[in-house]
């Protein structure tokens, strides 16, 4: 079986105690999202914050947003500096999947659905429900309504990963139309007090055991 190739690359980082810097071992076709996770994980910066991610050429920071601004920097002569910059995010709460509370219209939650959560199984269980398409009773599954809304490819075993949903409450409706979408048959409802959707929903990589770091 072919190795992958490693690199060591070069990561910074403000923290509570001031800059810190790391060098850490890492597959050099790594994945953005999963480079991301790694510095999180060795800065200890949770999922509550946002992050933006720099490369440092010279006396340039650039930024990386994409997977072919990661790979322009990997081929770099050079050992590559990364910068992780964390910013304070406009939630107002931050919950792990099945334990999500109820916002007021308003209200922007980010629920953590670990890759246990994201199978065929899990969404289409009996005892959860979901009343609405793409607007849902602020009572409706996340899962469900994740899949309903096409945001997540739900597979039959965990995939390699978690996702973390930003979701938006809204004033309730006179009505909710249920529908069906990959295999998720939601119900029709109303009226009803409070609503959310679902904004945004961001890929993270799984937690990993077996990496190495070297400070």
């Amino acid at each position: 079986m072919d190795q992958e190739e490693t690199i060591i690359i070069k990561a910074r980082c403000n923290v509570d105690e001031g800059q810190v810097a790391r060098k850490i071992v890492i597959d050099k076709n790594i994945k953005l999202e999963e480079l991301e996770y790694k510095l999180r994980e060795r800065f200890d910066v949770s999922y509550d914050k946002r992050v933006e991610l720099y490369y440092l050429d010279e006396q340039d920071h650039i930024a990386v947003t994409f997977e072919d601004e990661l790979a322009l920097a990997m081929e770099s002569s050079k050992v590559p500096i990364f910068e992780l910059v964390v910013k304070q995010k406009a939630i107002d709460g931050f919950y792990t999947y099945p334990k999500v509370s109820k916002g007021k219209p308003g209200d922007v939650f980010e629920v953590l659905v670990e890759s246990q959560w994201l199978t065929i199984t899990n969404a289409t269980r009996d005892d959860t429900k979901a009343w609405g398409t793409f607007i849902y009773t602020d009572d409706s599954d996340v899962v469900k309504a994740l899949a309903h809304t096409e945001k997540v490819e739900l597979t039959d075993i965990p995939p390699e990963y978690n996702v973390i949903a930003t979701v938006r409450f809204l004033p309730g409706c006179l009505k909710y139309y249920g529908s069906s979408c990959q295999g998720i048959t939601t119900m029709s409802f109303g009226p009803y007090i409070s609503s959310f959707i679902i904004e945004e929903v961001r890929v993270i990589a799984a937690p990993s055991y077996n990496e190495k770091s070297y400070s």
